[in-house]
């Protein structure tokens, strides 16, 4: 953990060994955040004491909760873990705003390296849950990075009994922004739609040549990479590994969504 000035000495910046550092970083981060915060700070009763939200409104309000203090815990220990190893040479801070990216990586004049992105998933949630939606003209190729983590509740039990649940990473992943974007472009053209400054337009069903904007499902995690190049020969690493997450994803959840999707 303590190459992390070599790795930006690099010219031109490498932002894949860049990523499968950070990749490495938040492993060893997401491990730490499930064997302390996540089990001492974010516990809750069982569902028979406290039921989860059910009403869908509600429920995504929840999802956006929990996800807002993993992003919350896990970058405060990547900041610890870098400062351990590199002292006050870097900071990873939170953005201000309410814009793109959540973080920055930044030097010891506070100048920026990295834009970091993160998006949490949860195993249950159904596809409007997680998207990476930034326009293509907002990304920054040699600098931004997409970090994303999977997560599922793990009971917490007292001499074999259940006594509640804490939201557990199961699956984290550090990759290029642009090797997503360039995929995630690739599905729209190859469903008929365009791009046209910041804005995403689709074809209008039943009428030929007219297009309209994209009514919510460009960036979904779930169909960004079309069905069609799920098996190219041409993938990158970063979209392969990405592929990876969301099969493991649905491993642990009961919606079968990647194996159902791919049937179609």
């Amino acid at each position: 953990m303590n190459d992390l000035k070599k790795l930006f000495a690099a010219k031109p910046k490498n932002i894949e060994e860049i990523a499968l550092w950070m990749d490495e970083l938040v492993k060893v981060a997401s491990e730490n955040i499930n064997n302390d915060f996540s089990p001492r700070r974010l516990s809750k009763g069982t569902r028979k004491v406290e039921p989860l939200p059910t009403d869908t409104r509600e429920l995504s309000s929840f999802r956006t909760r929990i996800g807002t203090m993993l992003e919350y815990a896990l970058s405060t220990e990547m900041d610890r873990i870098i400062r351990e190893h590199n002292g006050d040479e870097f900071y990873l801070t939170f953005a201000v705003s309410h814009e793109y990216p959540d973080f920055y990586l930044r030097d010891d004049t506070l100048s920026s390296l990295l834009r970091i992105e993160m998006k949490a998933v949860d195993a249950d949630s159904d596809e409007q849950a997680a998207r990476f939606g930034v326009p293509t003209a907002d990304i920054e190729n040699s600098n931004d990075l997409l970090l994303i983590v999977g997560w599922e509740w793990e009971p917490i039990t007292n001499d074999k009994t259940e006594i509640g649940e804490y939201p557990h990473i199961f699956i984290s992943m550090v990759l290029p922004a642009k090797d997503i974007v360039e995929e995630r472009d690739k599905r729209l053209a190859l469903a008929g739609g365009k791009i046209e400054g910041r804005e995403v337009l689709v074809p209008k069903r039943g009428k030929p040549g007219v297009f309209g904007p994209d009514p919510g499902n460009y960036g979904k995690f779930w169909r960004l990479i079309h069905r069609s190049r799920r098996d190219a020969k041409d993938l990158s690493p970063a979209v392969k590994r990405f592929l990876d997450f969301l099969r493991i994803i649905d491993e642990h959840s009961p919606n079968n969504r990647f194996k159902k999707d791919s049937d179609k």
